[in-house]
Parts: C-alpha cells; structure tokens; sequence
C-alpha cells in the first residue's frame, strides 16, 4: 500500500528513499554518467547506493535490504523467484598477461604454476576461474588479492602474476600498451549485467527504465 501511494502521490513524480546494490566491477560504469543522469531527472528520489558482490546483493534484494541491484551473472543463470529484471548488455572476462613474455600458453593445462592476482574471496569471477581450472586438475595459485582493477594490471605488467579482468576495464587501462589477452581453449566466462529489484516495486519502474536506458548506452560503446 505504501509503494501504491508514493507511485501516484501528488504530481506522480517519484520520490523517496531509494537503496541500490551496484556489484564491484560495474561501479565505473554506474556512478558516473548513468547516476548522474538519474539524479537530475528524478531530484525528488534519493539514492542510497552500496556496493557489493553479485549473488549478495542479489540476495539483498530478495530479502528487501536492498530496492534494487545492478549485478553481474553467467550467461547461462536465470533469475531466482520473486525477482524481476532486465538484461541491460554484456561483459566478457580475459586472461591477462604481460606483454614482454613470450607466452605460448593456449589451454588450461598449460596453466600449472601460474600465479595469479585477483579479486579476493567471494568474487564470482574468481569462483569460475577456480572451477574452470580444477575441471583440468589445476591447482590456482594466488599470488595477491585486492578490489582495485588496475592495481592488478599494472602488478600484471610488471609481471608479477596474470590477471581476470572484464575486457572493458583493460581497454581503459593506462597499461594496456604492456598487457595481453590469452584467449585459453575451455575457459570462457561470459557474463550478463542485470539489473534487478523485487517484483511490485511500483515506484522504481520510471526510475529504473531510464537507469536502463543509460547502462545500455555506456555498455553499447566500444573501446577504441
């Protein structure tokens, strides 16, 4: 009743407290334009944003902690239920290397003793990685763990380790000049950007249709 009566109070402009999930590798793409343009198209709504890993969040909005998300899913996973959203684009994980390396390396066999740098625990591109390899019966080695992206490309150009990276943030890296992508036979991770709230949420509808609208933009560019 109270979702009712805030969507058709007044002028029918939406207004409230909005809280929102944005998982950790989409922030860049969330926070800026996107966000900006939400908060001057609707300055009646105020945004409570937190950021966290996809499947917390997701389960934050199921739970009702959270009104909504901006998440990231394989490819191949589906909604759970009572849980509504749109697919607003795609991201694709890589294989970083150094450059400078002469890295003939093209199948998860050839993985062994690799050290890699990468997000800490609970990241889902870390999970897939970790289940891809041990499918090959490679152990993972993790040599660092940290949030930062480029961080862990510029550790990758200094060839301390490799790296998973969506493609996005390495074609905007300040070193990308000193990396490569190894396309390696068996390890592709595809992935959907979501954004999702709970079903009947009346007054998100606007403000998530043009949030949608402008995600799809940003993600609908290309990296040069």
């Amino acid at each position: 009743m109270r979702e009712v009566q805030e969507a058709i109070a007044g002028d029918g402009v939406p207004a409230g407290e909005l809280k929102v999930g944005v998982a950790h590798a989409l922030t860049e793409i969330a926070l800026t334009r996107p966000l900006d343009f939400i908060r001057k198209k609707f300055p009646r709504v105020d945004i409570r944003l937190t950021t966290g890993w996809s499947r917390v969040l997701l389960e934050r909005v199921r739970a009702g902690s959270l009104d909504g998300a901006l998440i990231l899913l394989p490819e191949e996973d589906v909604l759970p239920a009572g849980i509504q959203g749109v697919a607003v684009g795609k991201e694709q994980l890589v294989v970083v290397a150094p450059k400078e390396k002469a890295v003939r390396r093209r199948k998860a066999e050839d993985l062994r003793g690799v050290h890699w740098i990468l997000n800490p625990e609970g990241c889902g591109a870390r999970s897939n990685l970790q289940r891809a390899l041990q499918r090959h019966n490679v152990e993972m080695h993790v040599a660092l763990e940290t949030y930062n992206y480029e961080l862990q490309l510029n550790l990758v150009a200094r060839n301390r380790g490799w790296s998973l990276v969506p493609s996005r943030i390495l074609h905007r890296s300040a070193v990308r000049a000193r990396l490569r992508v190894l396309p390696i036979d068996g390890l592709r991770f595809p992935l959907t950007v979501w954004t999702v709230t709970r079903e009947a949420e009346m007054r998100l509808v606007a403000v998530i249709e043009q949030f949608n609208r402008q995600l799809n933009e940003k993600l609908s560019v290309r990296p040069r």
